[in-house]
């Protein structure tokens, strides 16, 4: 019978405050071994085994000590402590997925900015998956790096906290779900655009151009989805508009949009918003393979500032961040944390618009030719006129004079 006023043994009965312990509160003890494998019921051994996917163990068994070990934010070998104790001179850098050139610029800005600090970086890739995000942050500890910093990623602050200390942590461009739901990201150690401002000037723009009927095209999913697709609604409810008419083209749509680009063709809308450049281009080659001239037949706008964006045609009407610079200036806020103890304030920097070729002046004349061409099937072939017998068909000639002549006589 256990004592009382003293705990029983198990997940069930552990203290709230030991779900602080560990690389995230540098004045508790970091977690062990012997507290995971005592937390999962276990021996060490089955439990070091276990934590390295041994085959000898038992699924049943892996997944509740891995489970145990990320709930007390266990990092083997104690290397948390390492981030506080002694530099390595290596920076982790946790994207979404390179393949997007605005991640590619983000790390164009942070490895150059911690080259000239004298930092090397890490770069490993979540894809949209906390899972993999979670993998990530535990090997950046292992390697003992000295801060990380998250682009565009899907893991809220309080569970990357449970491995990281926040004074070592940056967010940029965060893209976790609670955003979407009104939670507001941490006072110190954020760095983002300002999308809702961007998309604001983006609405008042087109609006001031004299389209009136909008469509909105984005991934469909994801916290800065919606974060867009509100403030474009909340730009035309202020202007006495309707909302945005809704087009989703999957978080790969920006590889292939002839799908979603056939909608679009249907919908009874004069400009679309799309959610970032890289989509805007896929639709702009989805809505021509449709028959539309754009922008004579639609305007359409784009969201970031990609270098491609300007080689368009027509080139592209959009807003312009400066990934570039967020990603220096989360090496800064790292350093400046490392060096202090403290990290920076959460900032958030101006998204300008840039006015462009696609988006020209509203045309009635262009409105009108553009409606009575969607859904209008594509005309007939001319049916050929069936060869008389005998032979090659008689053709009529003219004269000077423009009369009709009268075909050869037949031999």
């Amino acid at each position: 019978m256990a004592d009382e006023g003293r705990p029983t043994e198990g997940p069930e009965q552990r203290h709230p405050r030991d779900e602080t312990i560990g690389p995230a509160r540098a004045a508790k003890r970091p977690i062990s071994l012997a507290d995971v494998a005592r937390a999962a019921r276990t021996s060490e051994a089955t439990a070091s085994r276990a934590l390295k996917d041994d085959p000898r163990i038992g699924a049943t068994t892996r997944q509740t000590v891995r489970a145990t070990a990320d709930e007390l934010g266990y990092v083997p070998n104690a290397a948390a402590r390492s981030l506080r104790a002694r530099r390595t001179q290596i920076l982790g850098l946790l994207l979404d997925d390179l393949a997007d050139p605005v991640h590619g610029r983000v790390a164009a800005g942070f490895e150059a900015a911690a080259a000239a600090g004298g930092y090397a970086v890490f770069i490993m890739t979540g894809l949209h998956d906390q899972e993999r995000e979670r993998r990530a942050l535990r090997t950046f500890v292992e390697h003992r790096v000295d801060g990380v910093a998250l682009g565009s990623t899907v893991s809220p602050p309080a569970v990357v906290h449970r491995q990281i200390a926040p004074e070592h942590v940056v967010f940029i461009q965060p893209d976790y779900p609670g955003l979407a739901e009104g939670e507001r990201p941490p006072q110190r150690g954020v760095i983002r655009g300002d999308d809702v401002r961007g998309m604001d000037e983006v609405v008042r723009h087109l609006v001031g151009r004299g389209y009136r009927r909008l469509g909105y095209v984005g991934p469909g999913s994801g916290s800065s989805d919606t974060l867009r697709l509100g403030a474009v609604d909340g730009t035309l409810r202020a202007l006495g508009l309707a909302s945005a008419r809704r087009f989703a083209a999957g978080l790969d749509g920006w590889g292939d949009a002839s799908a979603v680009a056939r909608e679009i063709v249907a919908a009874p809308i004069d400009a679309l918003v799309c959610y970032d450049d890289k989509l805007a281009l896929a639709v702009l080659d989805g809505l021509r393979g449709c028959g539309l001239d754009i922008p004579r037949d639609l305007a359409i706008t784009g969201f970031d500032g990609i270098p491609t964006s300007a080689f368009s045609v027509p080139r592209l009407t959009t807003v312009t961040v400066p990934y570039v610079a967020l990603g220096r200036r989360a090496v800064e806020m790292l350093v400046a944390a490392l060096e202090e103890g403290i990290m920076p304030g959460s900032e958030v920097v101006p998204a300008t618009l840039l006015v462009r070729d696609s988006t020209p002046p509203f045309s009635r004349t262009s409105a009108g030719r553009r409606r009575g061409a969607r859904g209008r099937p594509a005309p007939p072939a001319p049916r050929a006129r069936p060869t008389p017998p005998g032979g090659a068909r008689p053709t009529r000639t003219r004269s000077s004079a423009g009369r009709p002549l009268d075909p050869p006589p037949r031999p």
